[in-house]
């Protein structure tokens, strides 16, 4: 499907995948956390649980000591991606987590 605005033509890559599932995002309360070591979550990660989850699955952050609300520096939080199922967690890290996580060693599943 594409839009137009202007005379500039947007396309979407996968048009199926514009909706996450009510169940699963931002805040969302899994089982088991996976430490990107990175301070977001790629679009690819979001991608690939949307294709690839049997269970629910989310993201969200934690802020660290020098994080203001009222300027919201995004650089200091550590993100987080959350699965109901150790199965999805494991098979994300295996296949995009590794690739997308920060430039620190040490993500695992919880």
């Amino acid at each position: 499907m594409s839009k137009t605005f202007g005379r500039v033509k947007v396309k979407r890559a996968k048009p199926g995948l514009d909706e996450i599932p009510g169940n699963c995002g931002y805040m969302k309360k899994f089982r088991y956390n996976i430490d990107m070591n990175s301070n977001g979550i790629m679009g690819d990660c979001i991608e690939w649980c949307q294709v690839n989850c049997e269970g629910r699955w989310g993201w969200w952050f934690e802020n660290k000591n020098l994080y203001d609300e009222k300027w919201h520096n995004w650089e200091e939080q550590n993100a987080y991606m959350r699965f109901q199922k150790k199965r999805d967690a494991s098979r994300f890290w295996l296949a995009v987590g590794v690739k997308n996580m920060g430039n620190s060693d040490g993500a695992y599943v919880k």
